[in-house]
């Protein structure tokens, strides 16, 4: 993997940027800085490659989800879109990238806002990858970064390790612990997986053990039956079934005889019933008599409701007619159209003066446009002289402005050169420094640093010496820590060491198995009583179903009786309305032989008779009873059949409940033999215990169980304890090697100070002399030397005296400039004002004349200012509206001529249909009297008033009241069958299979017999439990047994597994596993680290995680990290972090590397011995950037990516 180009665009402090490695002078650049001040955008450029390829950064990596308002818009701080610049819309990175494949890539990864502005939403980031040069789409969104880590061969941890290198981890590898070092390997390397199966080795074997316990627990639970009590429980069910079969026979007996006396009073009271209901359904019948006889008179008198209401409708047509013969009577048309005929004339008279007035206004508008048109001509030349006359006035005044400009300018520069001139006179000392300022500001940047280094250096060799006799003391007084450490340790062991014996004579599985069975024993006696009254409540809802089975087939008896009696009533009735039918049929042929052609009838008075006749009344009458009689029978046998029905489904609902409660019942009992079957197969002496034994049993095990939770308190207390003294030793004892370790460096760093002081001194010497040979006598050297000046506030007065130099150039040029700019426009004002005075005199000239003109064209039309059009228009508009009124007028009078016409001849249309109205009554009249006679014939004590009342009953009411008397008289006809029908069921069951005993005897009897019965039960109950529970729990013991003996193994394997690799927080298995990652890292790191420094090699001590260094220089000796150099422990570390690389790629080929180090923090001998290793690793053919803000890795890197910082918040990227 190679990366040839890096594009970035609006990302943090960037703008826009490209660094691109195909290119000279990075092309043949193997080794590369990438410098510039703190903050100025450096590790953006690394940012900027991860979120290309993987869109997602290293720093942002570690921040919080937390939301935060950014621009608008809320999002996390980990999001990567927060690098978007702020104030711009959109922005990207993208790196172009040969694979493992050989071939160049390009990935992409853009943000931008909504509509393609700054107060835009942020949209989703678009992540696409290209094949090179052809620009193919190979991925887009979801899917790039899998196609990504496929081209690379590396995923984003795995490319931040191998390509992304921070050596501050590996300074901190070295220091660590061993434990530390395994948990640090554990996390660079990614192999977290081993603690997990180390700790989870320990949870299963924990499980196992458990299970074992519990299982052997369970064992002790179940007990058998001897062959002697097999026996005798199995006889004993065998009789227990014979008396149950004899005792069921007695108990149906007993409940037949209960059952025919609750028949007998069932019987008894269904007679009582239907004797009120016939006194019930005769009483409703003489109530309504009356009512009948009234509605079947309404009935007869609907025949003449027609006649009646047709009279009363042309008494109000009559009516109607006669208001609208005189509302129209009342309307004088001759005055009104007198009026409209004088009106008419005005308009005419009008029209006529309005025409003369137009025409004779013609030669006057002619006039009028005449004047308007010169007018015009003096209007149009007066504006063109107003705006040359303007326009010559903006012009004149420019031109003065510019003037006095140039003027105030040419005054100003040359107030500003004398004060220049000044000024440089002034400061004549910086000329020498002015002239060549690059050279001379690196010479005393030089002088200055020496002076600091000296300082700080004789600084440092006072510390070192401080620290030196410090640590002296701290060393003799922790040896003494540890010997009293190692004392306490020993005897915390001894008090631990008895504790565990007092433990080890409780056993806590045991303790936990009793109490949770006793928990498990209470339960299943709870549920074992919820099932008894389950069974009782659901027996006795059972036997009452049955009683009322009994009685439902009963009452089906009694209504298949009725339906057949129904049916029969039915047929009679049938056959007798048939009949009666018949003979009216020959009544009607008889009467219609009566009527004669042309002639009224009595009744309706038509003379046309094609099938209505006057039938018999009191035939109709007749078969009316006859079909209300057929229809009372059909209803009847209809209500039979629904109510045989209704009783079919009541019997099948009691049959449906009668078995559901027997498979509750079932059920019931069948969990009741599977809680005695468990209970059996668990069978321990806790079984046999009441329940106030098993809960003072189940107290004394609880405080048992807290007296040994108290002693593990105890022990874990004194574990802690002990814990803390091994840490607390090993502590000591690592702060004791600590500071042997540290005082043997500062030894060494005190040597090294002194050799550095002697040198900086000297070359302090000889730059002093040089500077004061050039400087001697200037006052900002001598400021220099006694700090008294900064070389920045030198920086600034020179440079200010470069920039008062040029700015005195540039004021002469503009002086000059100033000067022939007022020679030029002095001559054009003149001329300007003489053009601007003649225009003046025209315009004065055009304005008499057009004021002449404008009086006499007022004057046309006495003084109005209105156009000619608009005075013709006004005419025309006055004629036109005398030409409508004139139509208007027209219009009214002939309107009122057709009113005046129309009206005769509706006031005789309404004369004519009054006659014709009073001819109808007449006829209509003369019906009603014929048919009132035949009515009165009928019903004597009928009158006029009694037929008006008649008809005021609606056909509704009539009906209503005809079918209740029907309703009531059929109900009575029922009610006297029900009535005989009851009597003779119950003579009939006291003559039937009466019992010899009397009801309560029965009674007792059955009671006795159903608790007899209940006992039985409950005893087979118990004796088949007591057999099942035997049977199952020869079965489970057998499966325990074989359960038992695999789980043996299976804890025997586990337990072995545990000792050797496992433990509560998988330590054990991470430190083995990381042994071997260690040397497979060491081993990288050394290949490493021959090319960096051949002296010094890294090995891992014995099978441990601690690290060593082996001295070639010194006979291969081994020694301890701690002893190295800063320098050479910025080798060792930069070697490790390469070691990581490869072994993170080993698989995959890296040929860009970039090293993110702080260099400021080495010194000038340590920072030539890094550049010295970076200068031999781009040997190894991979291209390697170093990100730092030192300035003097310009002076060994020859290529230098450079970002500078520059004004308004934003950072340039230059290749230098």
């Amino acid at each position: 993997m190679k990366i040839t180009a890096v594009r970035i665009h609006n990302l943090a402090s960037i703008v826009d940027a490209e660094i691109d490695f195909t290119k000279t002078p990075l092309k043949e650049a193997g080794l590369f800085a990438i410098t510039g001040d703190t903050g100025a955008g450096k590790s953006t450029f690394l940012d900027a490659i991860c979120l290309a390829l993987y869109t997602k950064t290293a720093r942002l990596r570690g921040d919080k989800g937390n939301l935060i308002d950014f621009n608008g818009d809320s999002i996390k701080l980990n999001d990567p879109r927060n690098l978007l610049r702020k104030g711009k819309w959109e922005g990207y990175a993208e790196v172009e990238f040969v694979g493992q494949d050989k071939q160049l890539y390009s990935a992409r990864y853009s943000i931008q806002r909504t509509h393609k502005k700054v107060s835009g939403k942020l949209k989703t980031a678009e992540h696409t990858l290209y094949a090179l040069p052809d620009e193919t789409l190979i991925a887009d969104k979801s899917t790039t970064i899998k196609e990504v880590e496929h081209k690379i061969g590396l995923s984003f941890e795995q490319f931040s390790r191998a390509v992304l290198l921070a050596q501050h981890e590996f300074a901190a590898f070295l220091k660590a612990t061993g434990d530390e070092r395994a948990q640090l390997l554990e996390c660079l390397t990614g192999t977290d997986k081993f603690s997990l199966i180390g700790k989870r080795i320990f949870e299963r074997h924990k499980e196992q053990k458990d299970r074992l316990e519990l299982l052997k627990a369970s064992l002790a639970s179940y007990t058998l039956l001897s062959d002697e009590e097999l026996a005798a429980k199995t006889t004993q069910l065998a009789e227990l079934e014979q008396q149950i079969k004899q005792n069921k026979k007695n108990l149906a007996l007993a409940e037949q005889g209960v059952n025919w006396f609750k028949q007998a009073n069932t019987l008894a009271q269904n007679v009582q019933q239907a004797v009120q209901q016939q006194q019930q359904a005769s009483e409703a019948v003489s109530a309504i008599a009356q009512k009948s006889e009234q509605a079947k008179q309404a009935q007869s008198a609907l025949e003449i409701k027609d006649n009646r209401n047709r009279v009363a409708s042309i008494n109000s047509q009559n009516d109607d007619l006669a208001n609208k013969i005189r509302d129209l009577n009342n309307t004088d048309h001759t005055a009104i159209i007198a009026d409209l005929s004088q009106a008419l004339q005005k308009h005419s008279d009008a029209l006529q003066s309005a025409k003369q007035n137009k025409q004779e206004a013609e030669p006057v508008i002619a006039k009028a446009r005449e004047l308007d048109n010169q007018l015009a001509m003096f209007s149009q030349s007066k504006t063109s002289t107003c705006q040359q006359i303007a326009k010559q006035q903006s012009q004149l005044n420019d031109t003065q402005q510019q003037l006095k400009q140039s003027q105030t300018s040419y005054n100003d520069a040359e107030k500003l050169k004398k004060e220049l001139q000044s000024w440089l006179t002034q400061h004549n000392q910086l000329q020498a420094l002015a002239s060549d300022w690059a050279y001379h500001q690196h010479n005393f940047k030089q002088f200055i640093s020496i002076t600091e280094q000296i300082h700080t250096s004789t600084a440092q060799q006072k510390k070192i010496t401080a620290e030196l006799a410090n640590y002296t003391e701290q060393l003799a007084l922790h040896t003494a820590k540890v010997t009293d450490s190692q004392q306490l340790l020993q005897n915390e062991h001894t008090a631990l060491t008895q504790l565990n014996a007092q433990q080890e004579q409780f056993n806590m599985a045991d303790c936990d198995a009793q109490i949770k069975y006793i928990d498990y024993l209470k339960e299943q006696r709870r549920h074992y009583k919820q099932f008894n009254i389950e069974i009782k409540h659901s027996t006795q809802q059972q036997t009452h179903i049955a009683l009322k089975l009994k009685e439902s087939e009963q009452s089906e008896v009694a209504l298949k009786q009725q339906l057949f009696n129904s049916q029969q009533t039915l047929k009679h009735t049938e056959d007798t309305l048939n009949k009666a039918r018949l003979r009216a049929s020959e009544n009607v042929e008889h009467l219609r032989s009566q009527l004669a052609p042309n002639e009224p009838c009595l009744v309706c008075g038509a003379t046309e008779h094609p099938y209505i006749a006057d039938q018999n009344p009191q035939l109709n009458n007749l078969i009316a009873d006859f079909e209300s009689d057929y229809t009372n029978a059909k209803k009847h046998h209809e209500l039979a059949q629904t109510q045989l029905h209704e009783q079919q489904t009541q019997h099948a609902v009691l049959v449906s409940e009668h078995a559901q409660l027997g498979q509750v019942i079932n059920s019931a009992k069948a969990k009741q033999q599977e809680i005695k079957h468990t209970m059996q197969g668990t069978r321990t002496d806790l079984n046999d215990l009441t329940s106030e034994q098993l809960d003072a049993r189940y107290q004394q095990l609880s405080e048992q169980k807290a007296q040994s939770f108290e002693l593990q308190k105890q022990q874990r207390n004194m574990q802690e304890k002990l814990k803390q003294l091994q840490n607390t030793l090993h502590s000591e004892q690592q702060t004791e090697q600590q500071i042997r370790s540290k005082h043997a460096d500062l030894t060494y760093q005190h040597g090294q100070l002194n050799h550095k002081h002697s040198e900086l001194s000297e070359q302090l010497t000889k730059l002093t002399a040089s500077l004061n040979t050039q400087f001697a006598d200037t006052e900002f050297w001598q400021q220099l030397q006694n700090q008294s000046l900064d070389l920045a506030d030198l920086n600034t007065q020179v440079e200010h005296y470069q920039q008062t130099q040029q700015q005195l150039e540039q004021n002469q040029k503009h002086l000059e400039s100033a000067e022939q700019k007022i020679q030029h426009l002095t001559p054009l004002i003149s001329h300007a004002q003489s053009t601007l005075a003649a225009l003046n005199d025209e315009l004065t000239k055009l304005e008499q004349q057009h004021n002449s003109v404008q009086s006499e064209r007022l004057a046309l039309f006495n003084n109005q200012e209105i156009s000619a059009d608009q005075y013709q228009a006004n005419l025309s508009t006055q004629l036109e509206q005398c030409q409508a009124q004139l139509t208007k007028g027209q219009q009214a009078y002939d309107h009122a001529v057709k009113q005046r016409d129309e009206q005769t001849i509706t006031v005789k249309n309404y004369q004519q249909r009054l006659l014709e109205n009073d001819q109808e009554q007449a006829s209509l009249d003369e019906r009603y009297n014929h048919w009132f006679a035949d009515f009165k014939r009928q019903y004597s004590d009928a009158t006029e008033e009694r037929i008006t009342f008649l008809l005021t009953l609606s056909n509704d009411e009539i009906k209503a009241q005809l079918k209740q008397h029907e309703q009531l008289t059929q109900a009575l006809v029922d009610a006297n069958a029900l009535l005989k029908q009851q009597q003779n069921a119950e003579k009939q069951h006291q003559t039937s299979d009466k019992p010899a005993q009397t009801e309560q005897a029965l009674l007792t009897q059955l009671t006795d017999l159903t608790q007899a019965q209940t006992a039985l039960h409950k005893t087979q109950l118990e004796t088949n439990t007591v057999l099942e529970q035997h049977h199952q729990n020869a079965k489970a013991l057998h499966t325990k047994q074989s359960e038992l003996s695999s789980l043996q193994q299976q804890v025997e394997q586990w337990n072995l597994l545990n000792k050797v690799l496992g433990d509560a927080t998988g330590k054990t298995m991470r430190n083995l596993a990381q042994t071997q990652t260690l040397k497979i890292l060491l081993h990288y790191a050394n290949s490493h680290l021959k090319t960096l420094n051949k002296r010094y090699e890294l090995t891992a001590i014995a099978q441990t995680l601690d690290i060593a260094i082996i001295d070639r220089d010194m006979a291969d000796e081994q020694r301890s990290v701690n002893t190295l150099s800063g320098g050479e422990s910025f080798l060792v570390s930069l070697a490790l972090a390469l070691g990581l690389a490869s072994l993170s790629s080993n698989k995959v080929s890296i040929n860009s590397l970039f090293i993110d180090e702080g260099f400021g923090t080495l010194d000038s001998e340590t920072l030539s011995i890094a550049m010295d290793a970076l200068d031999s690793l781009q040997a190894q053919g991979r291209k390697v950037g170093v990100i730092s803000h030192v300035s003097q890795l310009t002076e060994r890197v020859s290529t230098v990516v450079h970002v500078a910082k520059k004004p308004g918040g934003f950072s340039t990227i230059s290749i230098i």
